[in-house]
């Protein structure tokens, strides 16, 4: 797990620097909590727990340094793409799987691959443990969860 907390630092730094107010303080709530839930699936579901918690960390960085989510997944994976190839230390079909995985997230009416079913799950369960009122699509994938 040594290289999830080179990437967890680089998010946070990147944090710090670029975020600000509201969006910075969900930000980091969120990005731990999503992260925690995605181990626990991996676990599960016997995922890579590396790759489960940087996915979690990163599926929606863009959000507080762009200061809204419009079209954040798609952002969101390009940040990540960023990072992992400037750490050096992934190889392109784990940059591909996190990336991937980030860029799918917000499609919850759809069947993507594990890593992508991951992350939506903890997404999820992550805005259900926060109060929020879930979209008809997030609603129906709440409900399929097998925990």
């Amino acid at each position: 797990m040594n290289r999830y907390f080179e990437i967890r630092d680089l998010a946070l730094k990147c944090l710090e620097e670029k975020a600000h107010g509201f969006y910075k303080r969900q930000m980091l709530e969120h990005m731990f909590q999503v992260e925690t839930l995605c181990v626990l699936l991996a676990q599960k579901r016997q995922l890579n727990l590396e790759l489960s918690a940087i996915i979690g960390v990163l599926h929606d960085l863009s959000i507080p340094l762009d200061c809204n989510d419009f079209n954040h997944a798609a952002r969101s994976s390009m940040i990540a793409k960023d990072f992992l190839m400037q750490s050096g230390l992934f190889a392109e079909e784990e940059i591909s799987i996190i990336t991937s995985a980030i860029a799918n997230h917000s499609h919850k009416e759809r069947k993507d691959d594990a890593y992508s079913e991951l992350i939506k799950d903890a997404d999820v369960l992550s805005h259900v443990l926060q109060g929020e009122i879930l979209k008809e699509q997030a609603q129906k994938r709440y409900q399929s969860i097998h925990l």
